[in-house]
């Protein structure tokens, strides 16, 4: 399906979406390829590449961060390969692509293509940016299988359209969706349509990855929850789900408008901890730019209590607290981290959540080790931060 107006103005709900690639991908990027493993990156629904008001797509985003990473690096040689997959806007993306050196284009659908450019890198660092046309192309067989794959690291960012999935969930089952205004705002490509068919409710399936999601259309049916609670529900059990082949994921509500509840998810999936710590702090860093992008369109990025409150440093402090006790041996502060991103979401940076801990272990709530435990004039070290040759570790005190 072609859907030219798309690409005529670049909206809001693009922009946030671009700016959450390229505020991670830059520092991504320069530290990946210091891994001295080729690197991979495949933009899986690509479209034109640059929109008909100049704005850049994610194509010329990821490209534009790979030359300027490239030109700074003080590495002697850098192996990079870029995929770009679309149906439909094969030819525009040649054009406004045409100016970069080593970039493959296809023609062609995402699901058909992937497994194919991805033969033979199983020693590689691979980067899928997955923002689909509809919900169909989301297969969560393909995640397990890209899981499995033995890449060096695979990181996947995905844009899921929840609330689409609780729609066309609601649409199987034969139920109205009573949210007034709910899907009005929601900014589509093209809408997945699905039908009361059994062929329909395995596509549920496959898209979820399990039938998990059918008790939750059942308990909406009996009123047991709304609309809003629905979507949550089943965003949490795909984050879990997704979890059987990645450790860490992340999930990213995005709203449209300020107050409201999120209408899609970005979600971060890795194997590596690093990548989702870096991920974790990149939203952080760039929080002042996304909130001058969704001010413009009234978009609130961001989880929020029912209050529409943000989530304090005391708040952040209990769930510390809470997460914790799960650790009864020493543990890399870096592990507890990025399992506590994973639980809580991105509510805060790595910074604020080291500065928590910080705090608690001059309380007595929590015991920390460092090695080395002093620097090299002889003063005992401080560092909260682990790299080479420097690791931080920390249990709970019961």
């Amino acid at each position: 399906m072609r859907n030219d107006n798309f690409f005529v103005v670049k909206k809001p709900w693009s922009e946030v979406k671009d700016e959450l690639l390229g505020c991670y991908f830059k520092p991504y990027v320069s530290k990946i390829l210091h891994t001295y493993r080729p690197l991979v990156y495949v933009d899986c629904f690509a479209g034109k590449g640059k929109f008909e008001d100049g704005n850049p797509g994610s194509p010329l985003i990821a490209l534009d961060i790979l030359q300027e990473c490239t030109s700074s690096t003080t590495m002697e040689k850098t192996e990079i390969k870029t995929y770009f997959i679309d149906l439909n806007y094969a030819e525009d993306l040649r054009q406004n692509l045409a100016t970069y050196p080593n970039v493959e284009i296809i023609s062609g659908c995402y699901e058909t293509e992937i497994i194919n450019i991805l033969a033979g890198e199983n020693k590689s660092n691979v980067f899928l940016y997955i923002d689909p046309y509809g919900i169909k192309a989301l297969h969560c067989s393909l995640f397990d299988y890209f899981a499995q794959y033995g890449f060096n690291t695979i990181e996947l960012l995905i844009n899921f359209n929840s609330f689409g999935f609780i729609r066309e969930a609601c649409r199987v089952f034969g139920l109205a969706y009573d949210v007034t205004n709910v899907f009005d705002d929601l900014v589509e490509y093209e809408s997945t349509q699905l039908d009361t068919s059994q062929n329909s409710l395995l596509e549920l399936n496959e898209i979820a990855g399990g039938n998990y999601w059918q008790e939750i259309i059942n308990d909406y049916k009996r009123k047991v929850i709304n609309g809003y609670e629905a979507e949550a529900l089943f965003v949490e059990a795909y984050c879990k789900r997704l979890r059987q082949s990645y450790r860490y994921v992340l999930n990213l509500p995005l709203r449209i408008k300020k107050g409201q509840r999120p209408k899609y998810r970005m979600i971060h999936a890795t194997n590596h901890r690093d990548g989702c710590l870096l991920m974790v702090d990149n939203i952080c860093n760039r929080w002042q730019a996304l909130q001058g992008i969704q001010n413009r369109g009234q978009l609130t990025l961001w989880e929020e209590s029912p209050d529409n409150l943000s989530i304090d440093e005391s708040d952040i402090s209990q769930k510390i607290l809470a997460h914790i006790p799960n650790y009864r041996e020493w543990t890399s502060l870096h592990d507890v981290l990025s399992d506590f991103f994973v639980e809580y979401g991105a509510i805060c940076s790595t910074t604020a959540a080291k500065a928590v801990v910080a705090n608690l272990v001059s309380l007595n709530r929590i015991e920390l080790e460092r090695d080395p435990p002093f620097t090299e004039t002889g003063r005992a070290a401080t560092y909260m931060t682990e790299g080479r040759n420097k690791k931080v570790s920390i249990k709970w005190v019961p």
